[in-house]
């Protein structure tokens, strides 16, 4: 059972790099024992929430924070938690660490504090915690110009650099927290060099967990 997190700034290539890991395990370990899911709206009935988080009609930052971690509540209760209790491997696009960053580090309306207690929140509601997180770090210019190549900006791409590079910024502050369970790729690499390296982390973290694959 691996619990495994995709994270960094819009338009570093989460979702590709999710599906690329999901079929490159289920080829080492089983396509039943291998679950790609996202957030938000990742669980069934997720998409109106998702619809509503993405779409930039909320006024409220902390309407926004508690809207993420009530998607994360249902997220975690009717896919992840029941995958985990199988023994199935479960790779995630984003995670707490999304919140943390977009919602809490990056915005001066919240404050500094609020990441304990959102840590807080965690931990008492039971979520459970990644055993690694892979962070997908790319420059807030290049990002940007890949989100409008796109052609699908969603509330939170249309935001602007300023609030990117502190996005940025706020993943590197939660890294240096806990920086065993995370692997960090260069992400403005192409898309094959990405892969192998998350490869290359994945196989150093759980060596025989991954079928004996230890690089």
């Amino acid at each position: 059972m691996m619990f495994i997190v995709l994270e960094g700034i819009d338009g570093g290539g989460k979702t590709t790099q999710a599906a690329r890991l999901g079929e490159w395990m289920s080829g080492l370990l089983g396509r039943d024992m291998v679950l790609v899911t996202k957030e938000p709206g990742g669980w069934p009935g997720g998409d109106a929430i998702r619809r509503l988080a993405l779409g930039g009609n909320l006024s409220s930052a902390w309407g926004e924070f508690f809207l993420f971690m009530a998607d994360r509540c249902e997220h975690v209760s009717s896919v992840i938690a029941p995958a985990l209790q199988k023994g199935v491997c479960v790779i995630c696009d984003r995670y707490t660490p999304s919140t943390l960053a977009y919602q809490v580090l990056s915005n001066p309306s919240i404050g500094s504090g609020a990441a304990d207690y959102m840590t807080g929140m965690g931990e008492a509601i039971g979520l459970p915690r990644p055993d690694c997180v892979c962070l997908l770090d790319i420059g807030a210019d290049m990002a940007r110009r890949r989100l409008v190549a796109r052609g699908k900006l969603n509330s939170f791409d249309a935001r602007g650099r300023d609030y990117f590079e502190r996005v940025r910024v706020a993943y590197d502050v939660l890294m240096k927290r806990s920086p065993g369970g995370w692997i960090k790729v260069d992400a403005s690499k192409d898309e094959n060099a990405v892969f192998e390296e998350l490869k290359r982390g994945l196989e150093r973290m759980f060596g025989t967990r991954l079928g004996g694959n230890a690089a």
